[in-house]
């Protein structure tokens, strides 16, 4: 474990529950007879909040006893302190009670009602009191599964993931048209905000992270010259990681998710265990900008070794394919993004892609042992972040492939040079 203490948080009572499920089920006179919670918090993969499974038995207004179980997202002060200029709590709460309703109803109009569009779990509840909560429905409980983080996702889920990625950031062209007060305003930034990049501890995580993978690449054959090429990334780390990231808006602009990878994606399947439905959680770190981002960020940290070497286009090909289409459904008047605009779109974004490969994804496919005491406070002692960048390229064989893969084809489009 971290940080998080078994115990969950003493706010977390009955009359708690009572005033979210009467919130979030928007009924009345609720009676909780009993909860039980679980601490899902991991090392290594909870870096700004503490999850808690709740399970809930109540007495309805009829009398009639149920039972629910919901997911608590508590942000304590000691894990915001660090994140605080990202306002986390705000984003999150403004998304589901603001944006993802007016974009689920924006698609139920575009497609078959019959089959309503989701994006997420329902919202039950936020409340900045006695410390920032937000209170989800438990995707677990209606059949929904996580998938492997170490191992990244087959071909299947991941077009199914970039299917829900346009159909989302086709909605969210949408609303930003009409509401950019909403999309374009409260969202102006995402987890590298510029003072961080300037930071020294940033630096410091980051740029010893690449220095590792240069050593590992310098004793692989053939990986010489882009050894050299990395070492000189890092003599203008700060710089170049800027120029990766800002400005952040292109000529195809969304609200991007920020944060998108295999732990906040979730699967639902069939009898015949093929999957059937996605679902997306996690939109604390949302921010406006270039649909590059969201596209490198995701296929530079979730994807199967094999899927990342031969089917990155495809899956590129099919995102466009599905935002062309939507748009086309949607109230959308303005002319419709081209194939090679969006594949110019992406293709500038690229070194943001080679950012979230070295300095991300080595970090997100840690094996499990490795990463139990990772948090933001202990990164901030120089030992600790040394030991753990070791393990985080030497611990899981697949991570130091996959970027292997990655900067062969980052060189042969001269990104380097």
């Amino acid at each position: 474990m971290s940080d998080p203490a078994d115990n969950p948080p003493l706010y977390l009572t009955p009359q708690f529950f009572r005033r979210t499920l009467e919130h979030g089920l928007q009924q009345i006179n609720l009676q909780v007879l009993g909860v039980q919670l679980i601490n899902l918090t991991r090392g290594g993969e909870n870096y700004c909040s503490n999850i808690y499974r709740a399970i809930i038995r109540y007495r309805n207004a009829n009398n009639c006893v149920l039972e629910t179980s919901l997911i608590v997202k508590s942000l304590p002060d000691e894990k915001q302190a660090i994140l605080a200029r990202l306002n986390i709590y705000n984003k999150e709460t403004i998304f589901y009670t603001n944006i993802k309703p007016k974009l689920e109803a924006l698609m139920w109009g575009a497609q078959d009602a019959s089959s309503p569009w989701t994006l997420a779990a329902k919202h039950y509840y936020s409340t900045t009191q006695p410390e920032q909560t937000i209170v989800f429905e438990d995707l677990c409980s209606e059949g929904y599964q996580l998938k492997c983080r170490q191992l990244g996702l087959d071909f299947e889920h991941a077009s199914m993931v970039m299917r829900k990625l346009a159909e989302y950031h086709a909605l969210t062209m949408v609303m930003a048209d009409r509401e950019p007060k909403t999309i374009v305003d409260r969202y102006p930034f995402g987890l590298l905000h510029m003072d961080a990049i300037k930071s020294e501890p940033f630096k410091l995580l980051f740029g010893t992270q690449l220095l590792k993978l240069a050593a590992l690449l310098g004793d692989c054959e053939g990986f010489g010259s882009i050894t050299t090429k990395l070492y000189r990334y890092h003599e203008h780390f700060t710089e170049r990681v800027l120029k990766a990231v800002y400005p952040l808006c292109g000529q195809h602009n969304v609200l991007n998710h920020g944060d998108l990878w295999v732990n906040n994606i979730f699967f639902k399947y069939d009898v015949h265990y093929n999957v059937q439905e996605v679902k997306i959680i996690d939109f604390q770190l949302c921010f406006h900008g270039s649909l590059g981002f969201d596209i490198n960020y995701f296929l530079n940290t979730s994807l199967e070794l094999d899927v990342l070497r031969d089917r990155r286009q495809e899956l590129i090909d099919i995102y466009y394919k599905i935002l062309v289409d939507k748009l086309e459904h949607l109230p959308w008047v303005k002319p419709l993004p081209k194939y090679e605009g969006v594949m110019d779109e992406i293709r500038e974004r690229e070194a943001y892609g080679f950012f979230v490969a070295f300095g991300f994804f080595p970090l997100m496919s840690m094996i499990g042992v490795d990463s139990e005491d990772n948090s933001l406070k202990n990164f901030h002692n120089e030992a600790f972040a040394r030991h753990k960048v070791q393990l985080m390229f030497e611990g899981n064989t697949k991570t130091l492939e996959s970027l292997k893969c990655t900067l062969k084809r980052l060189d042969e489009l001269k990104m380097f040079d």
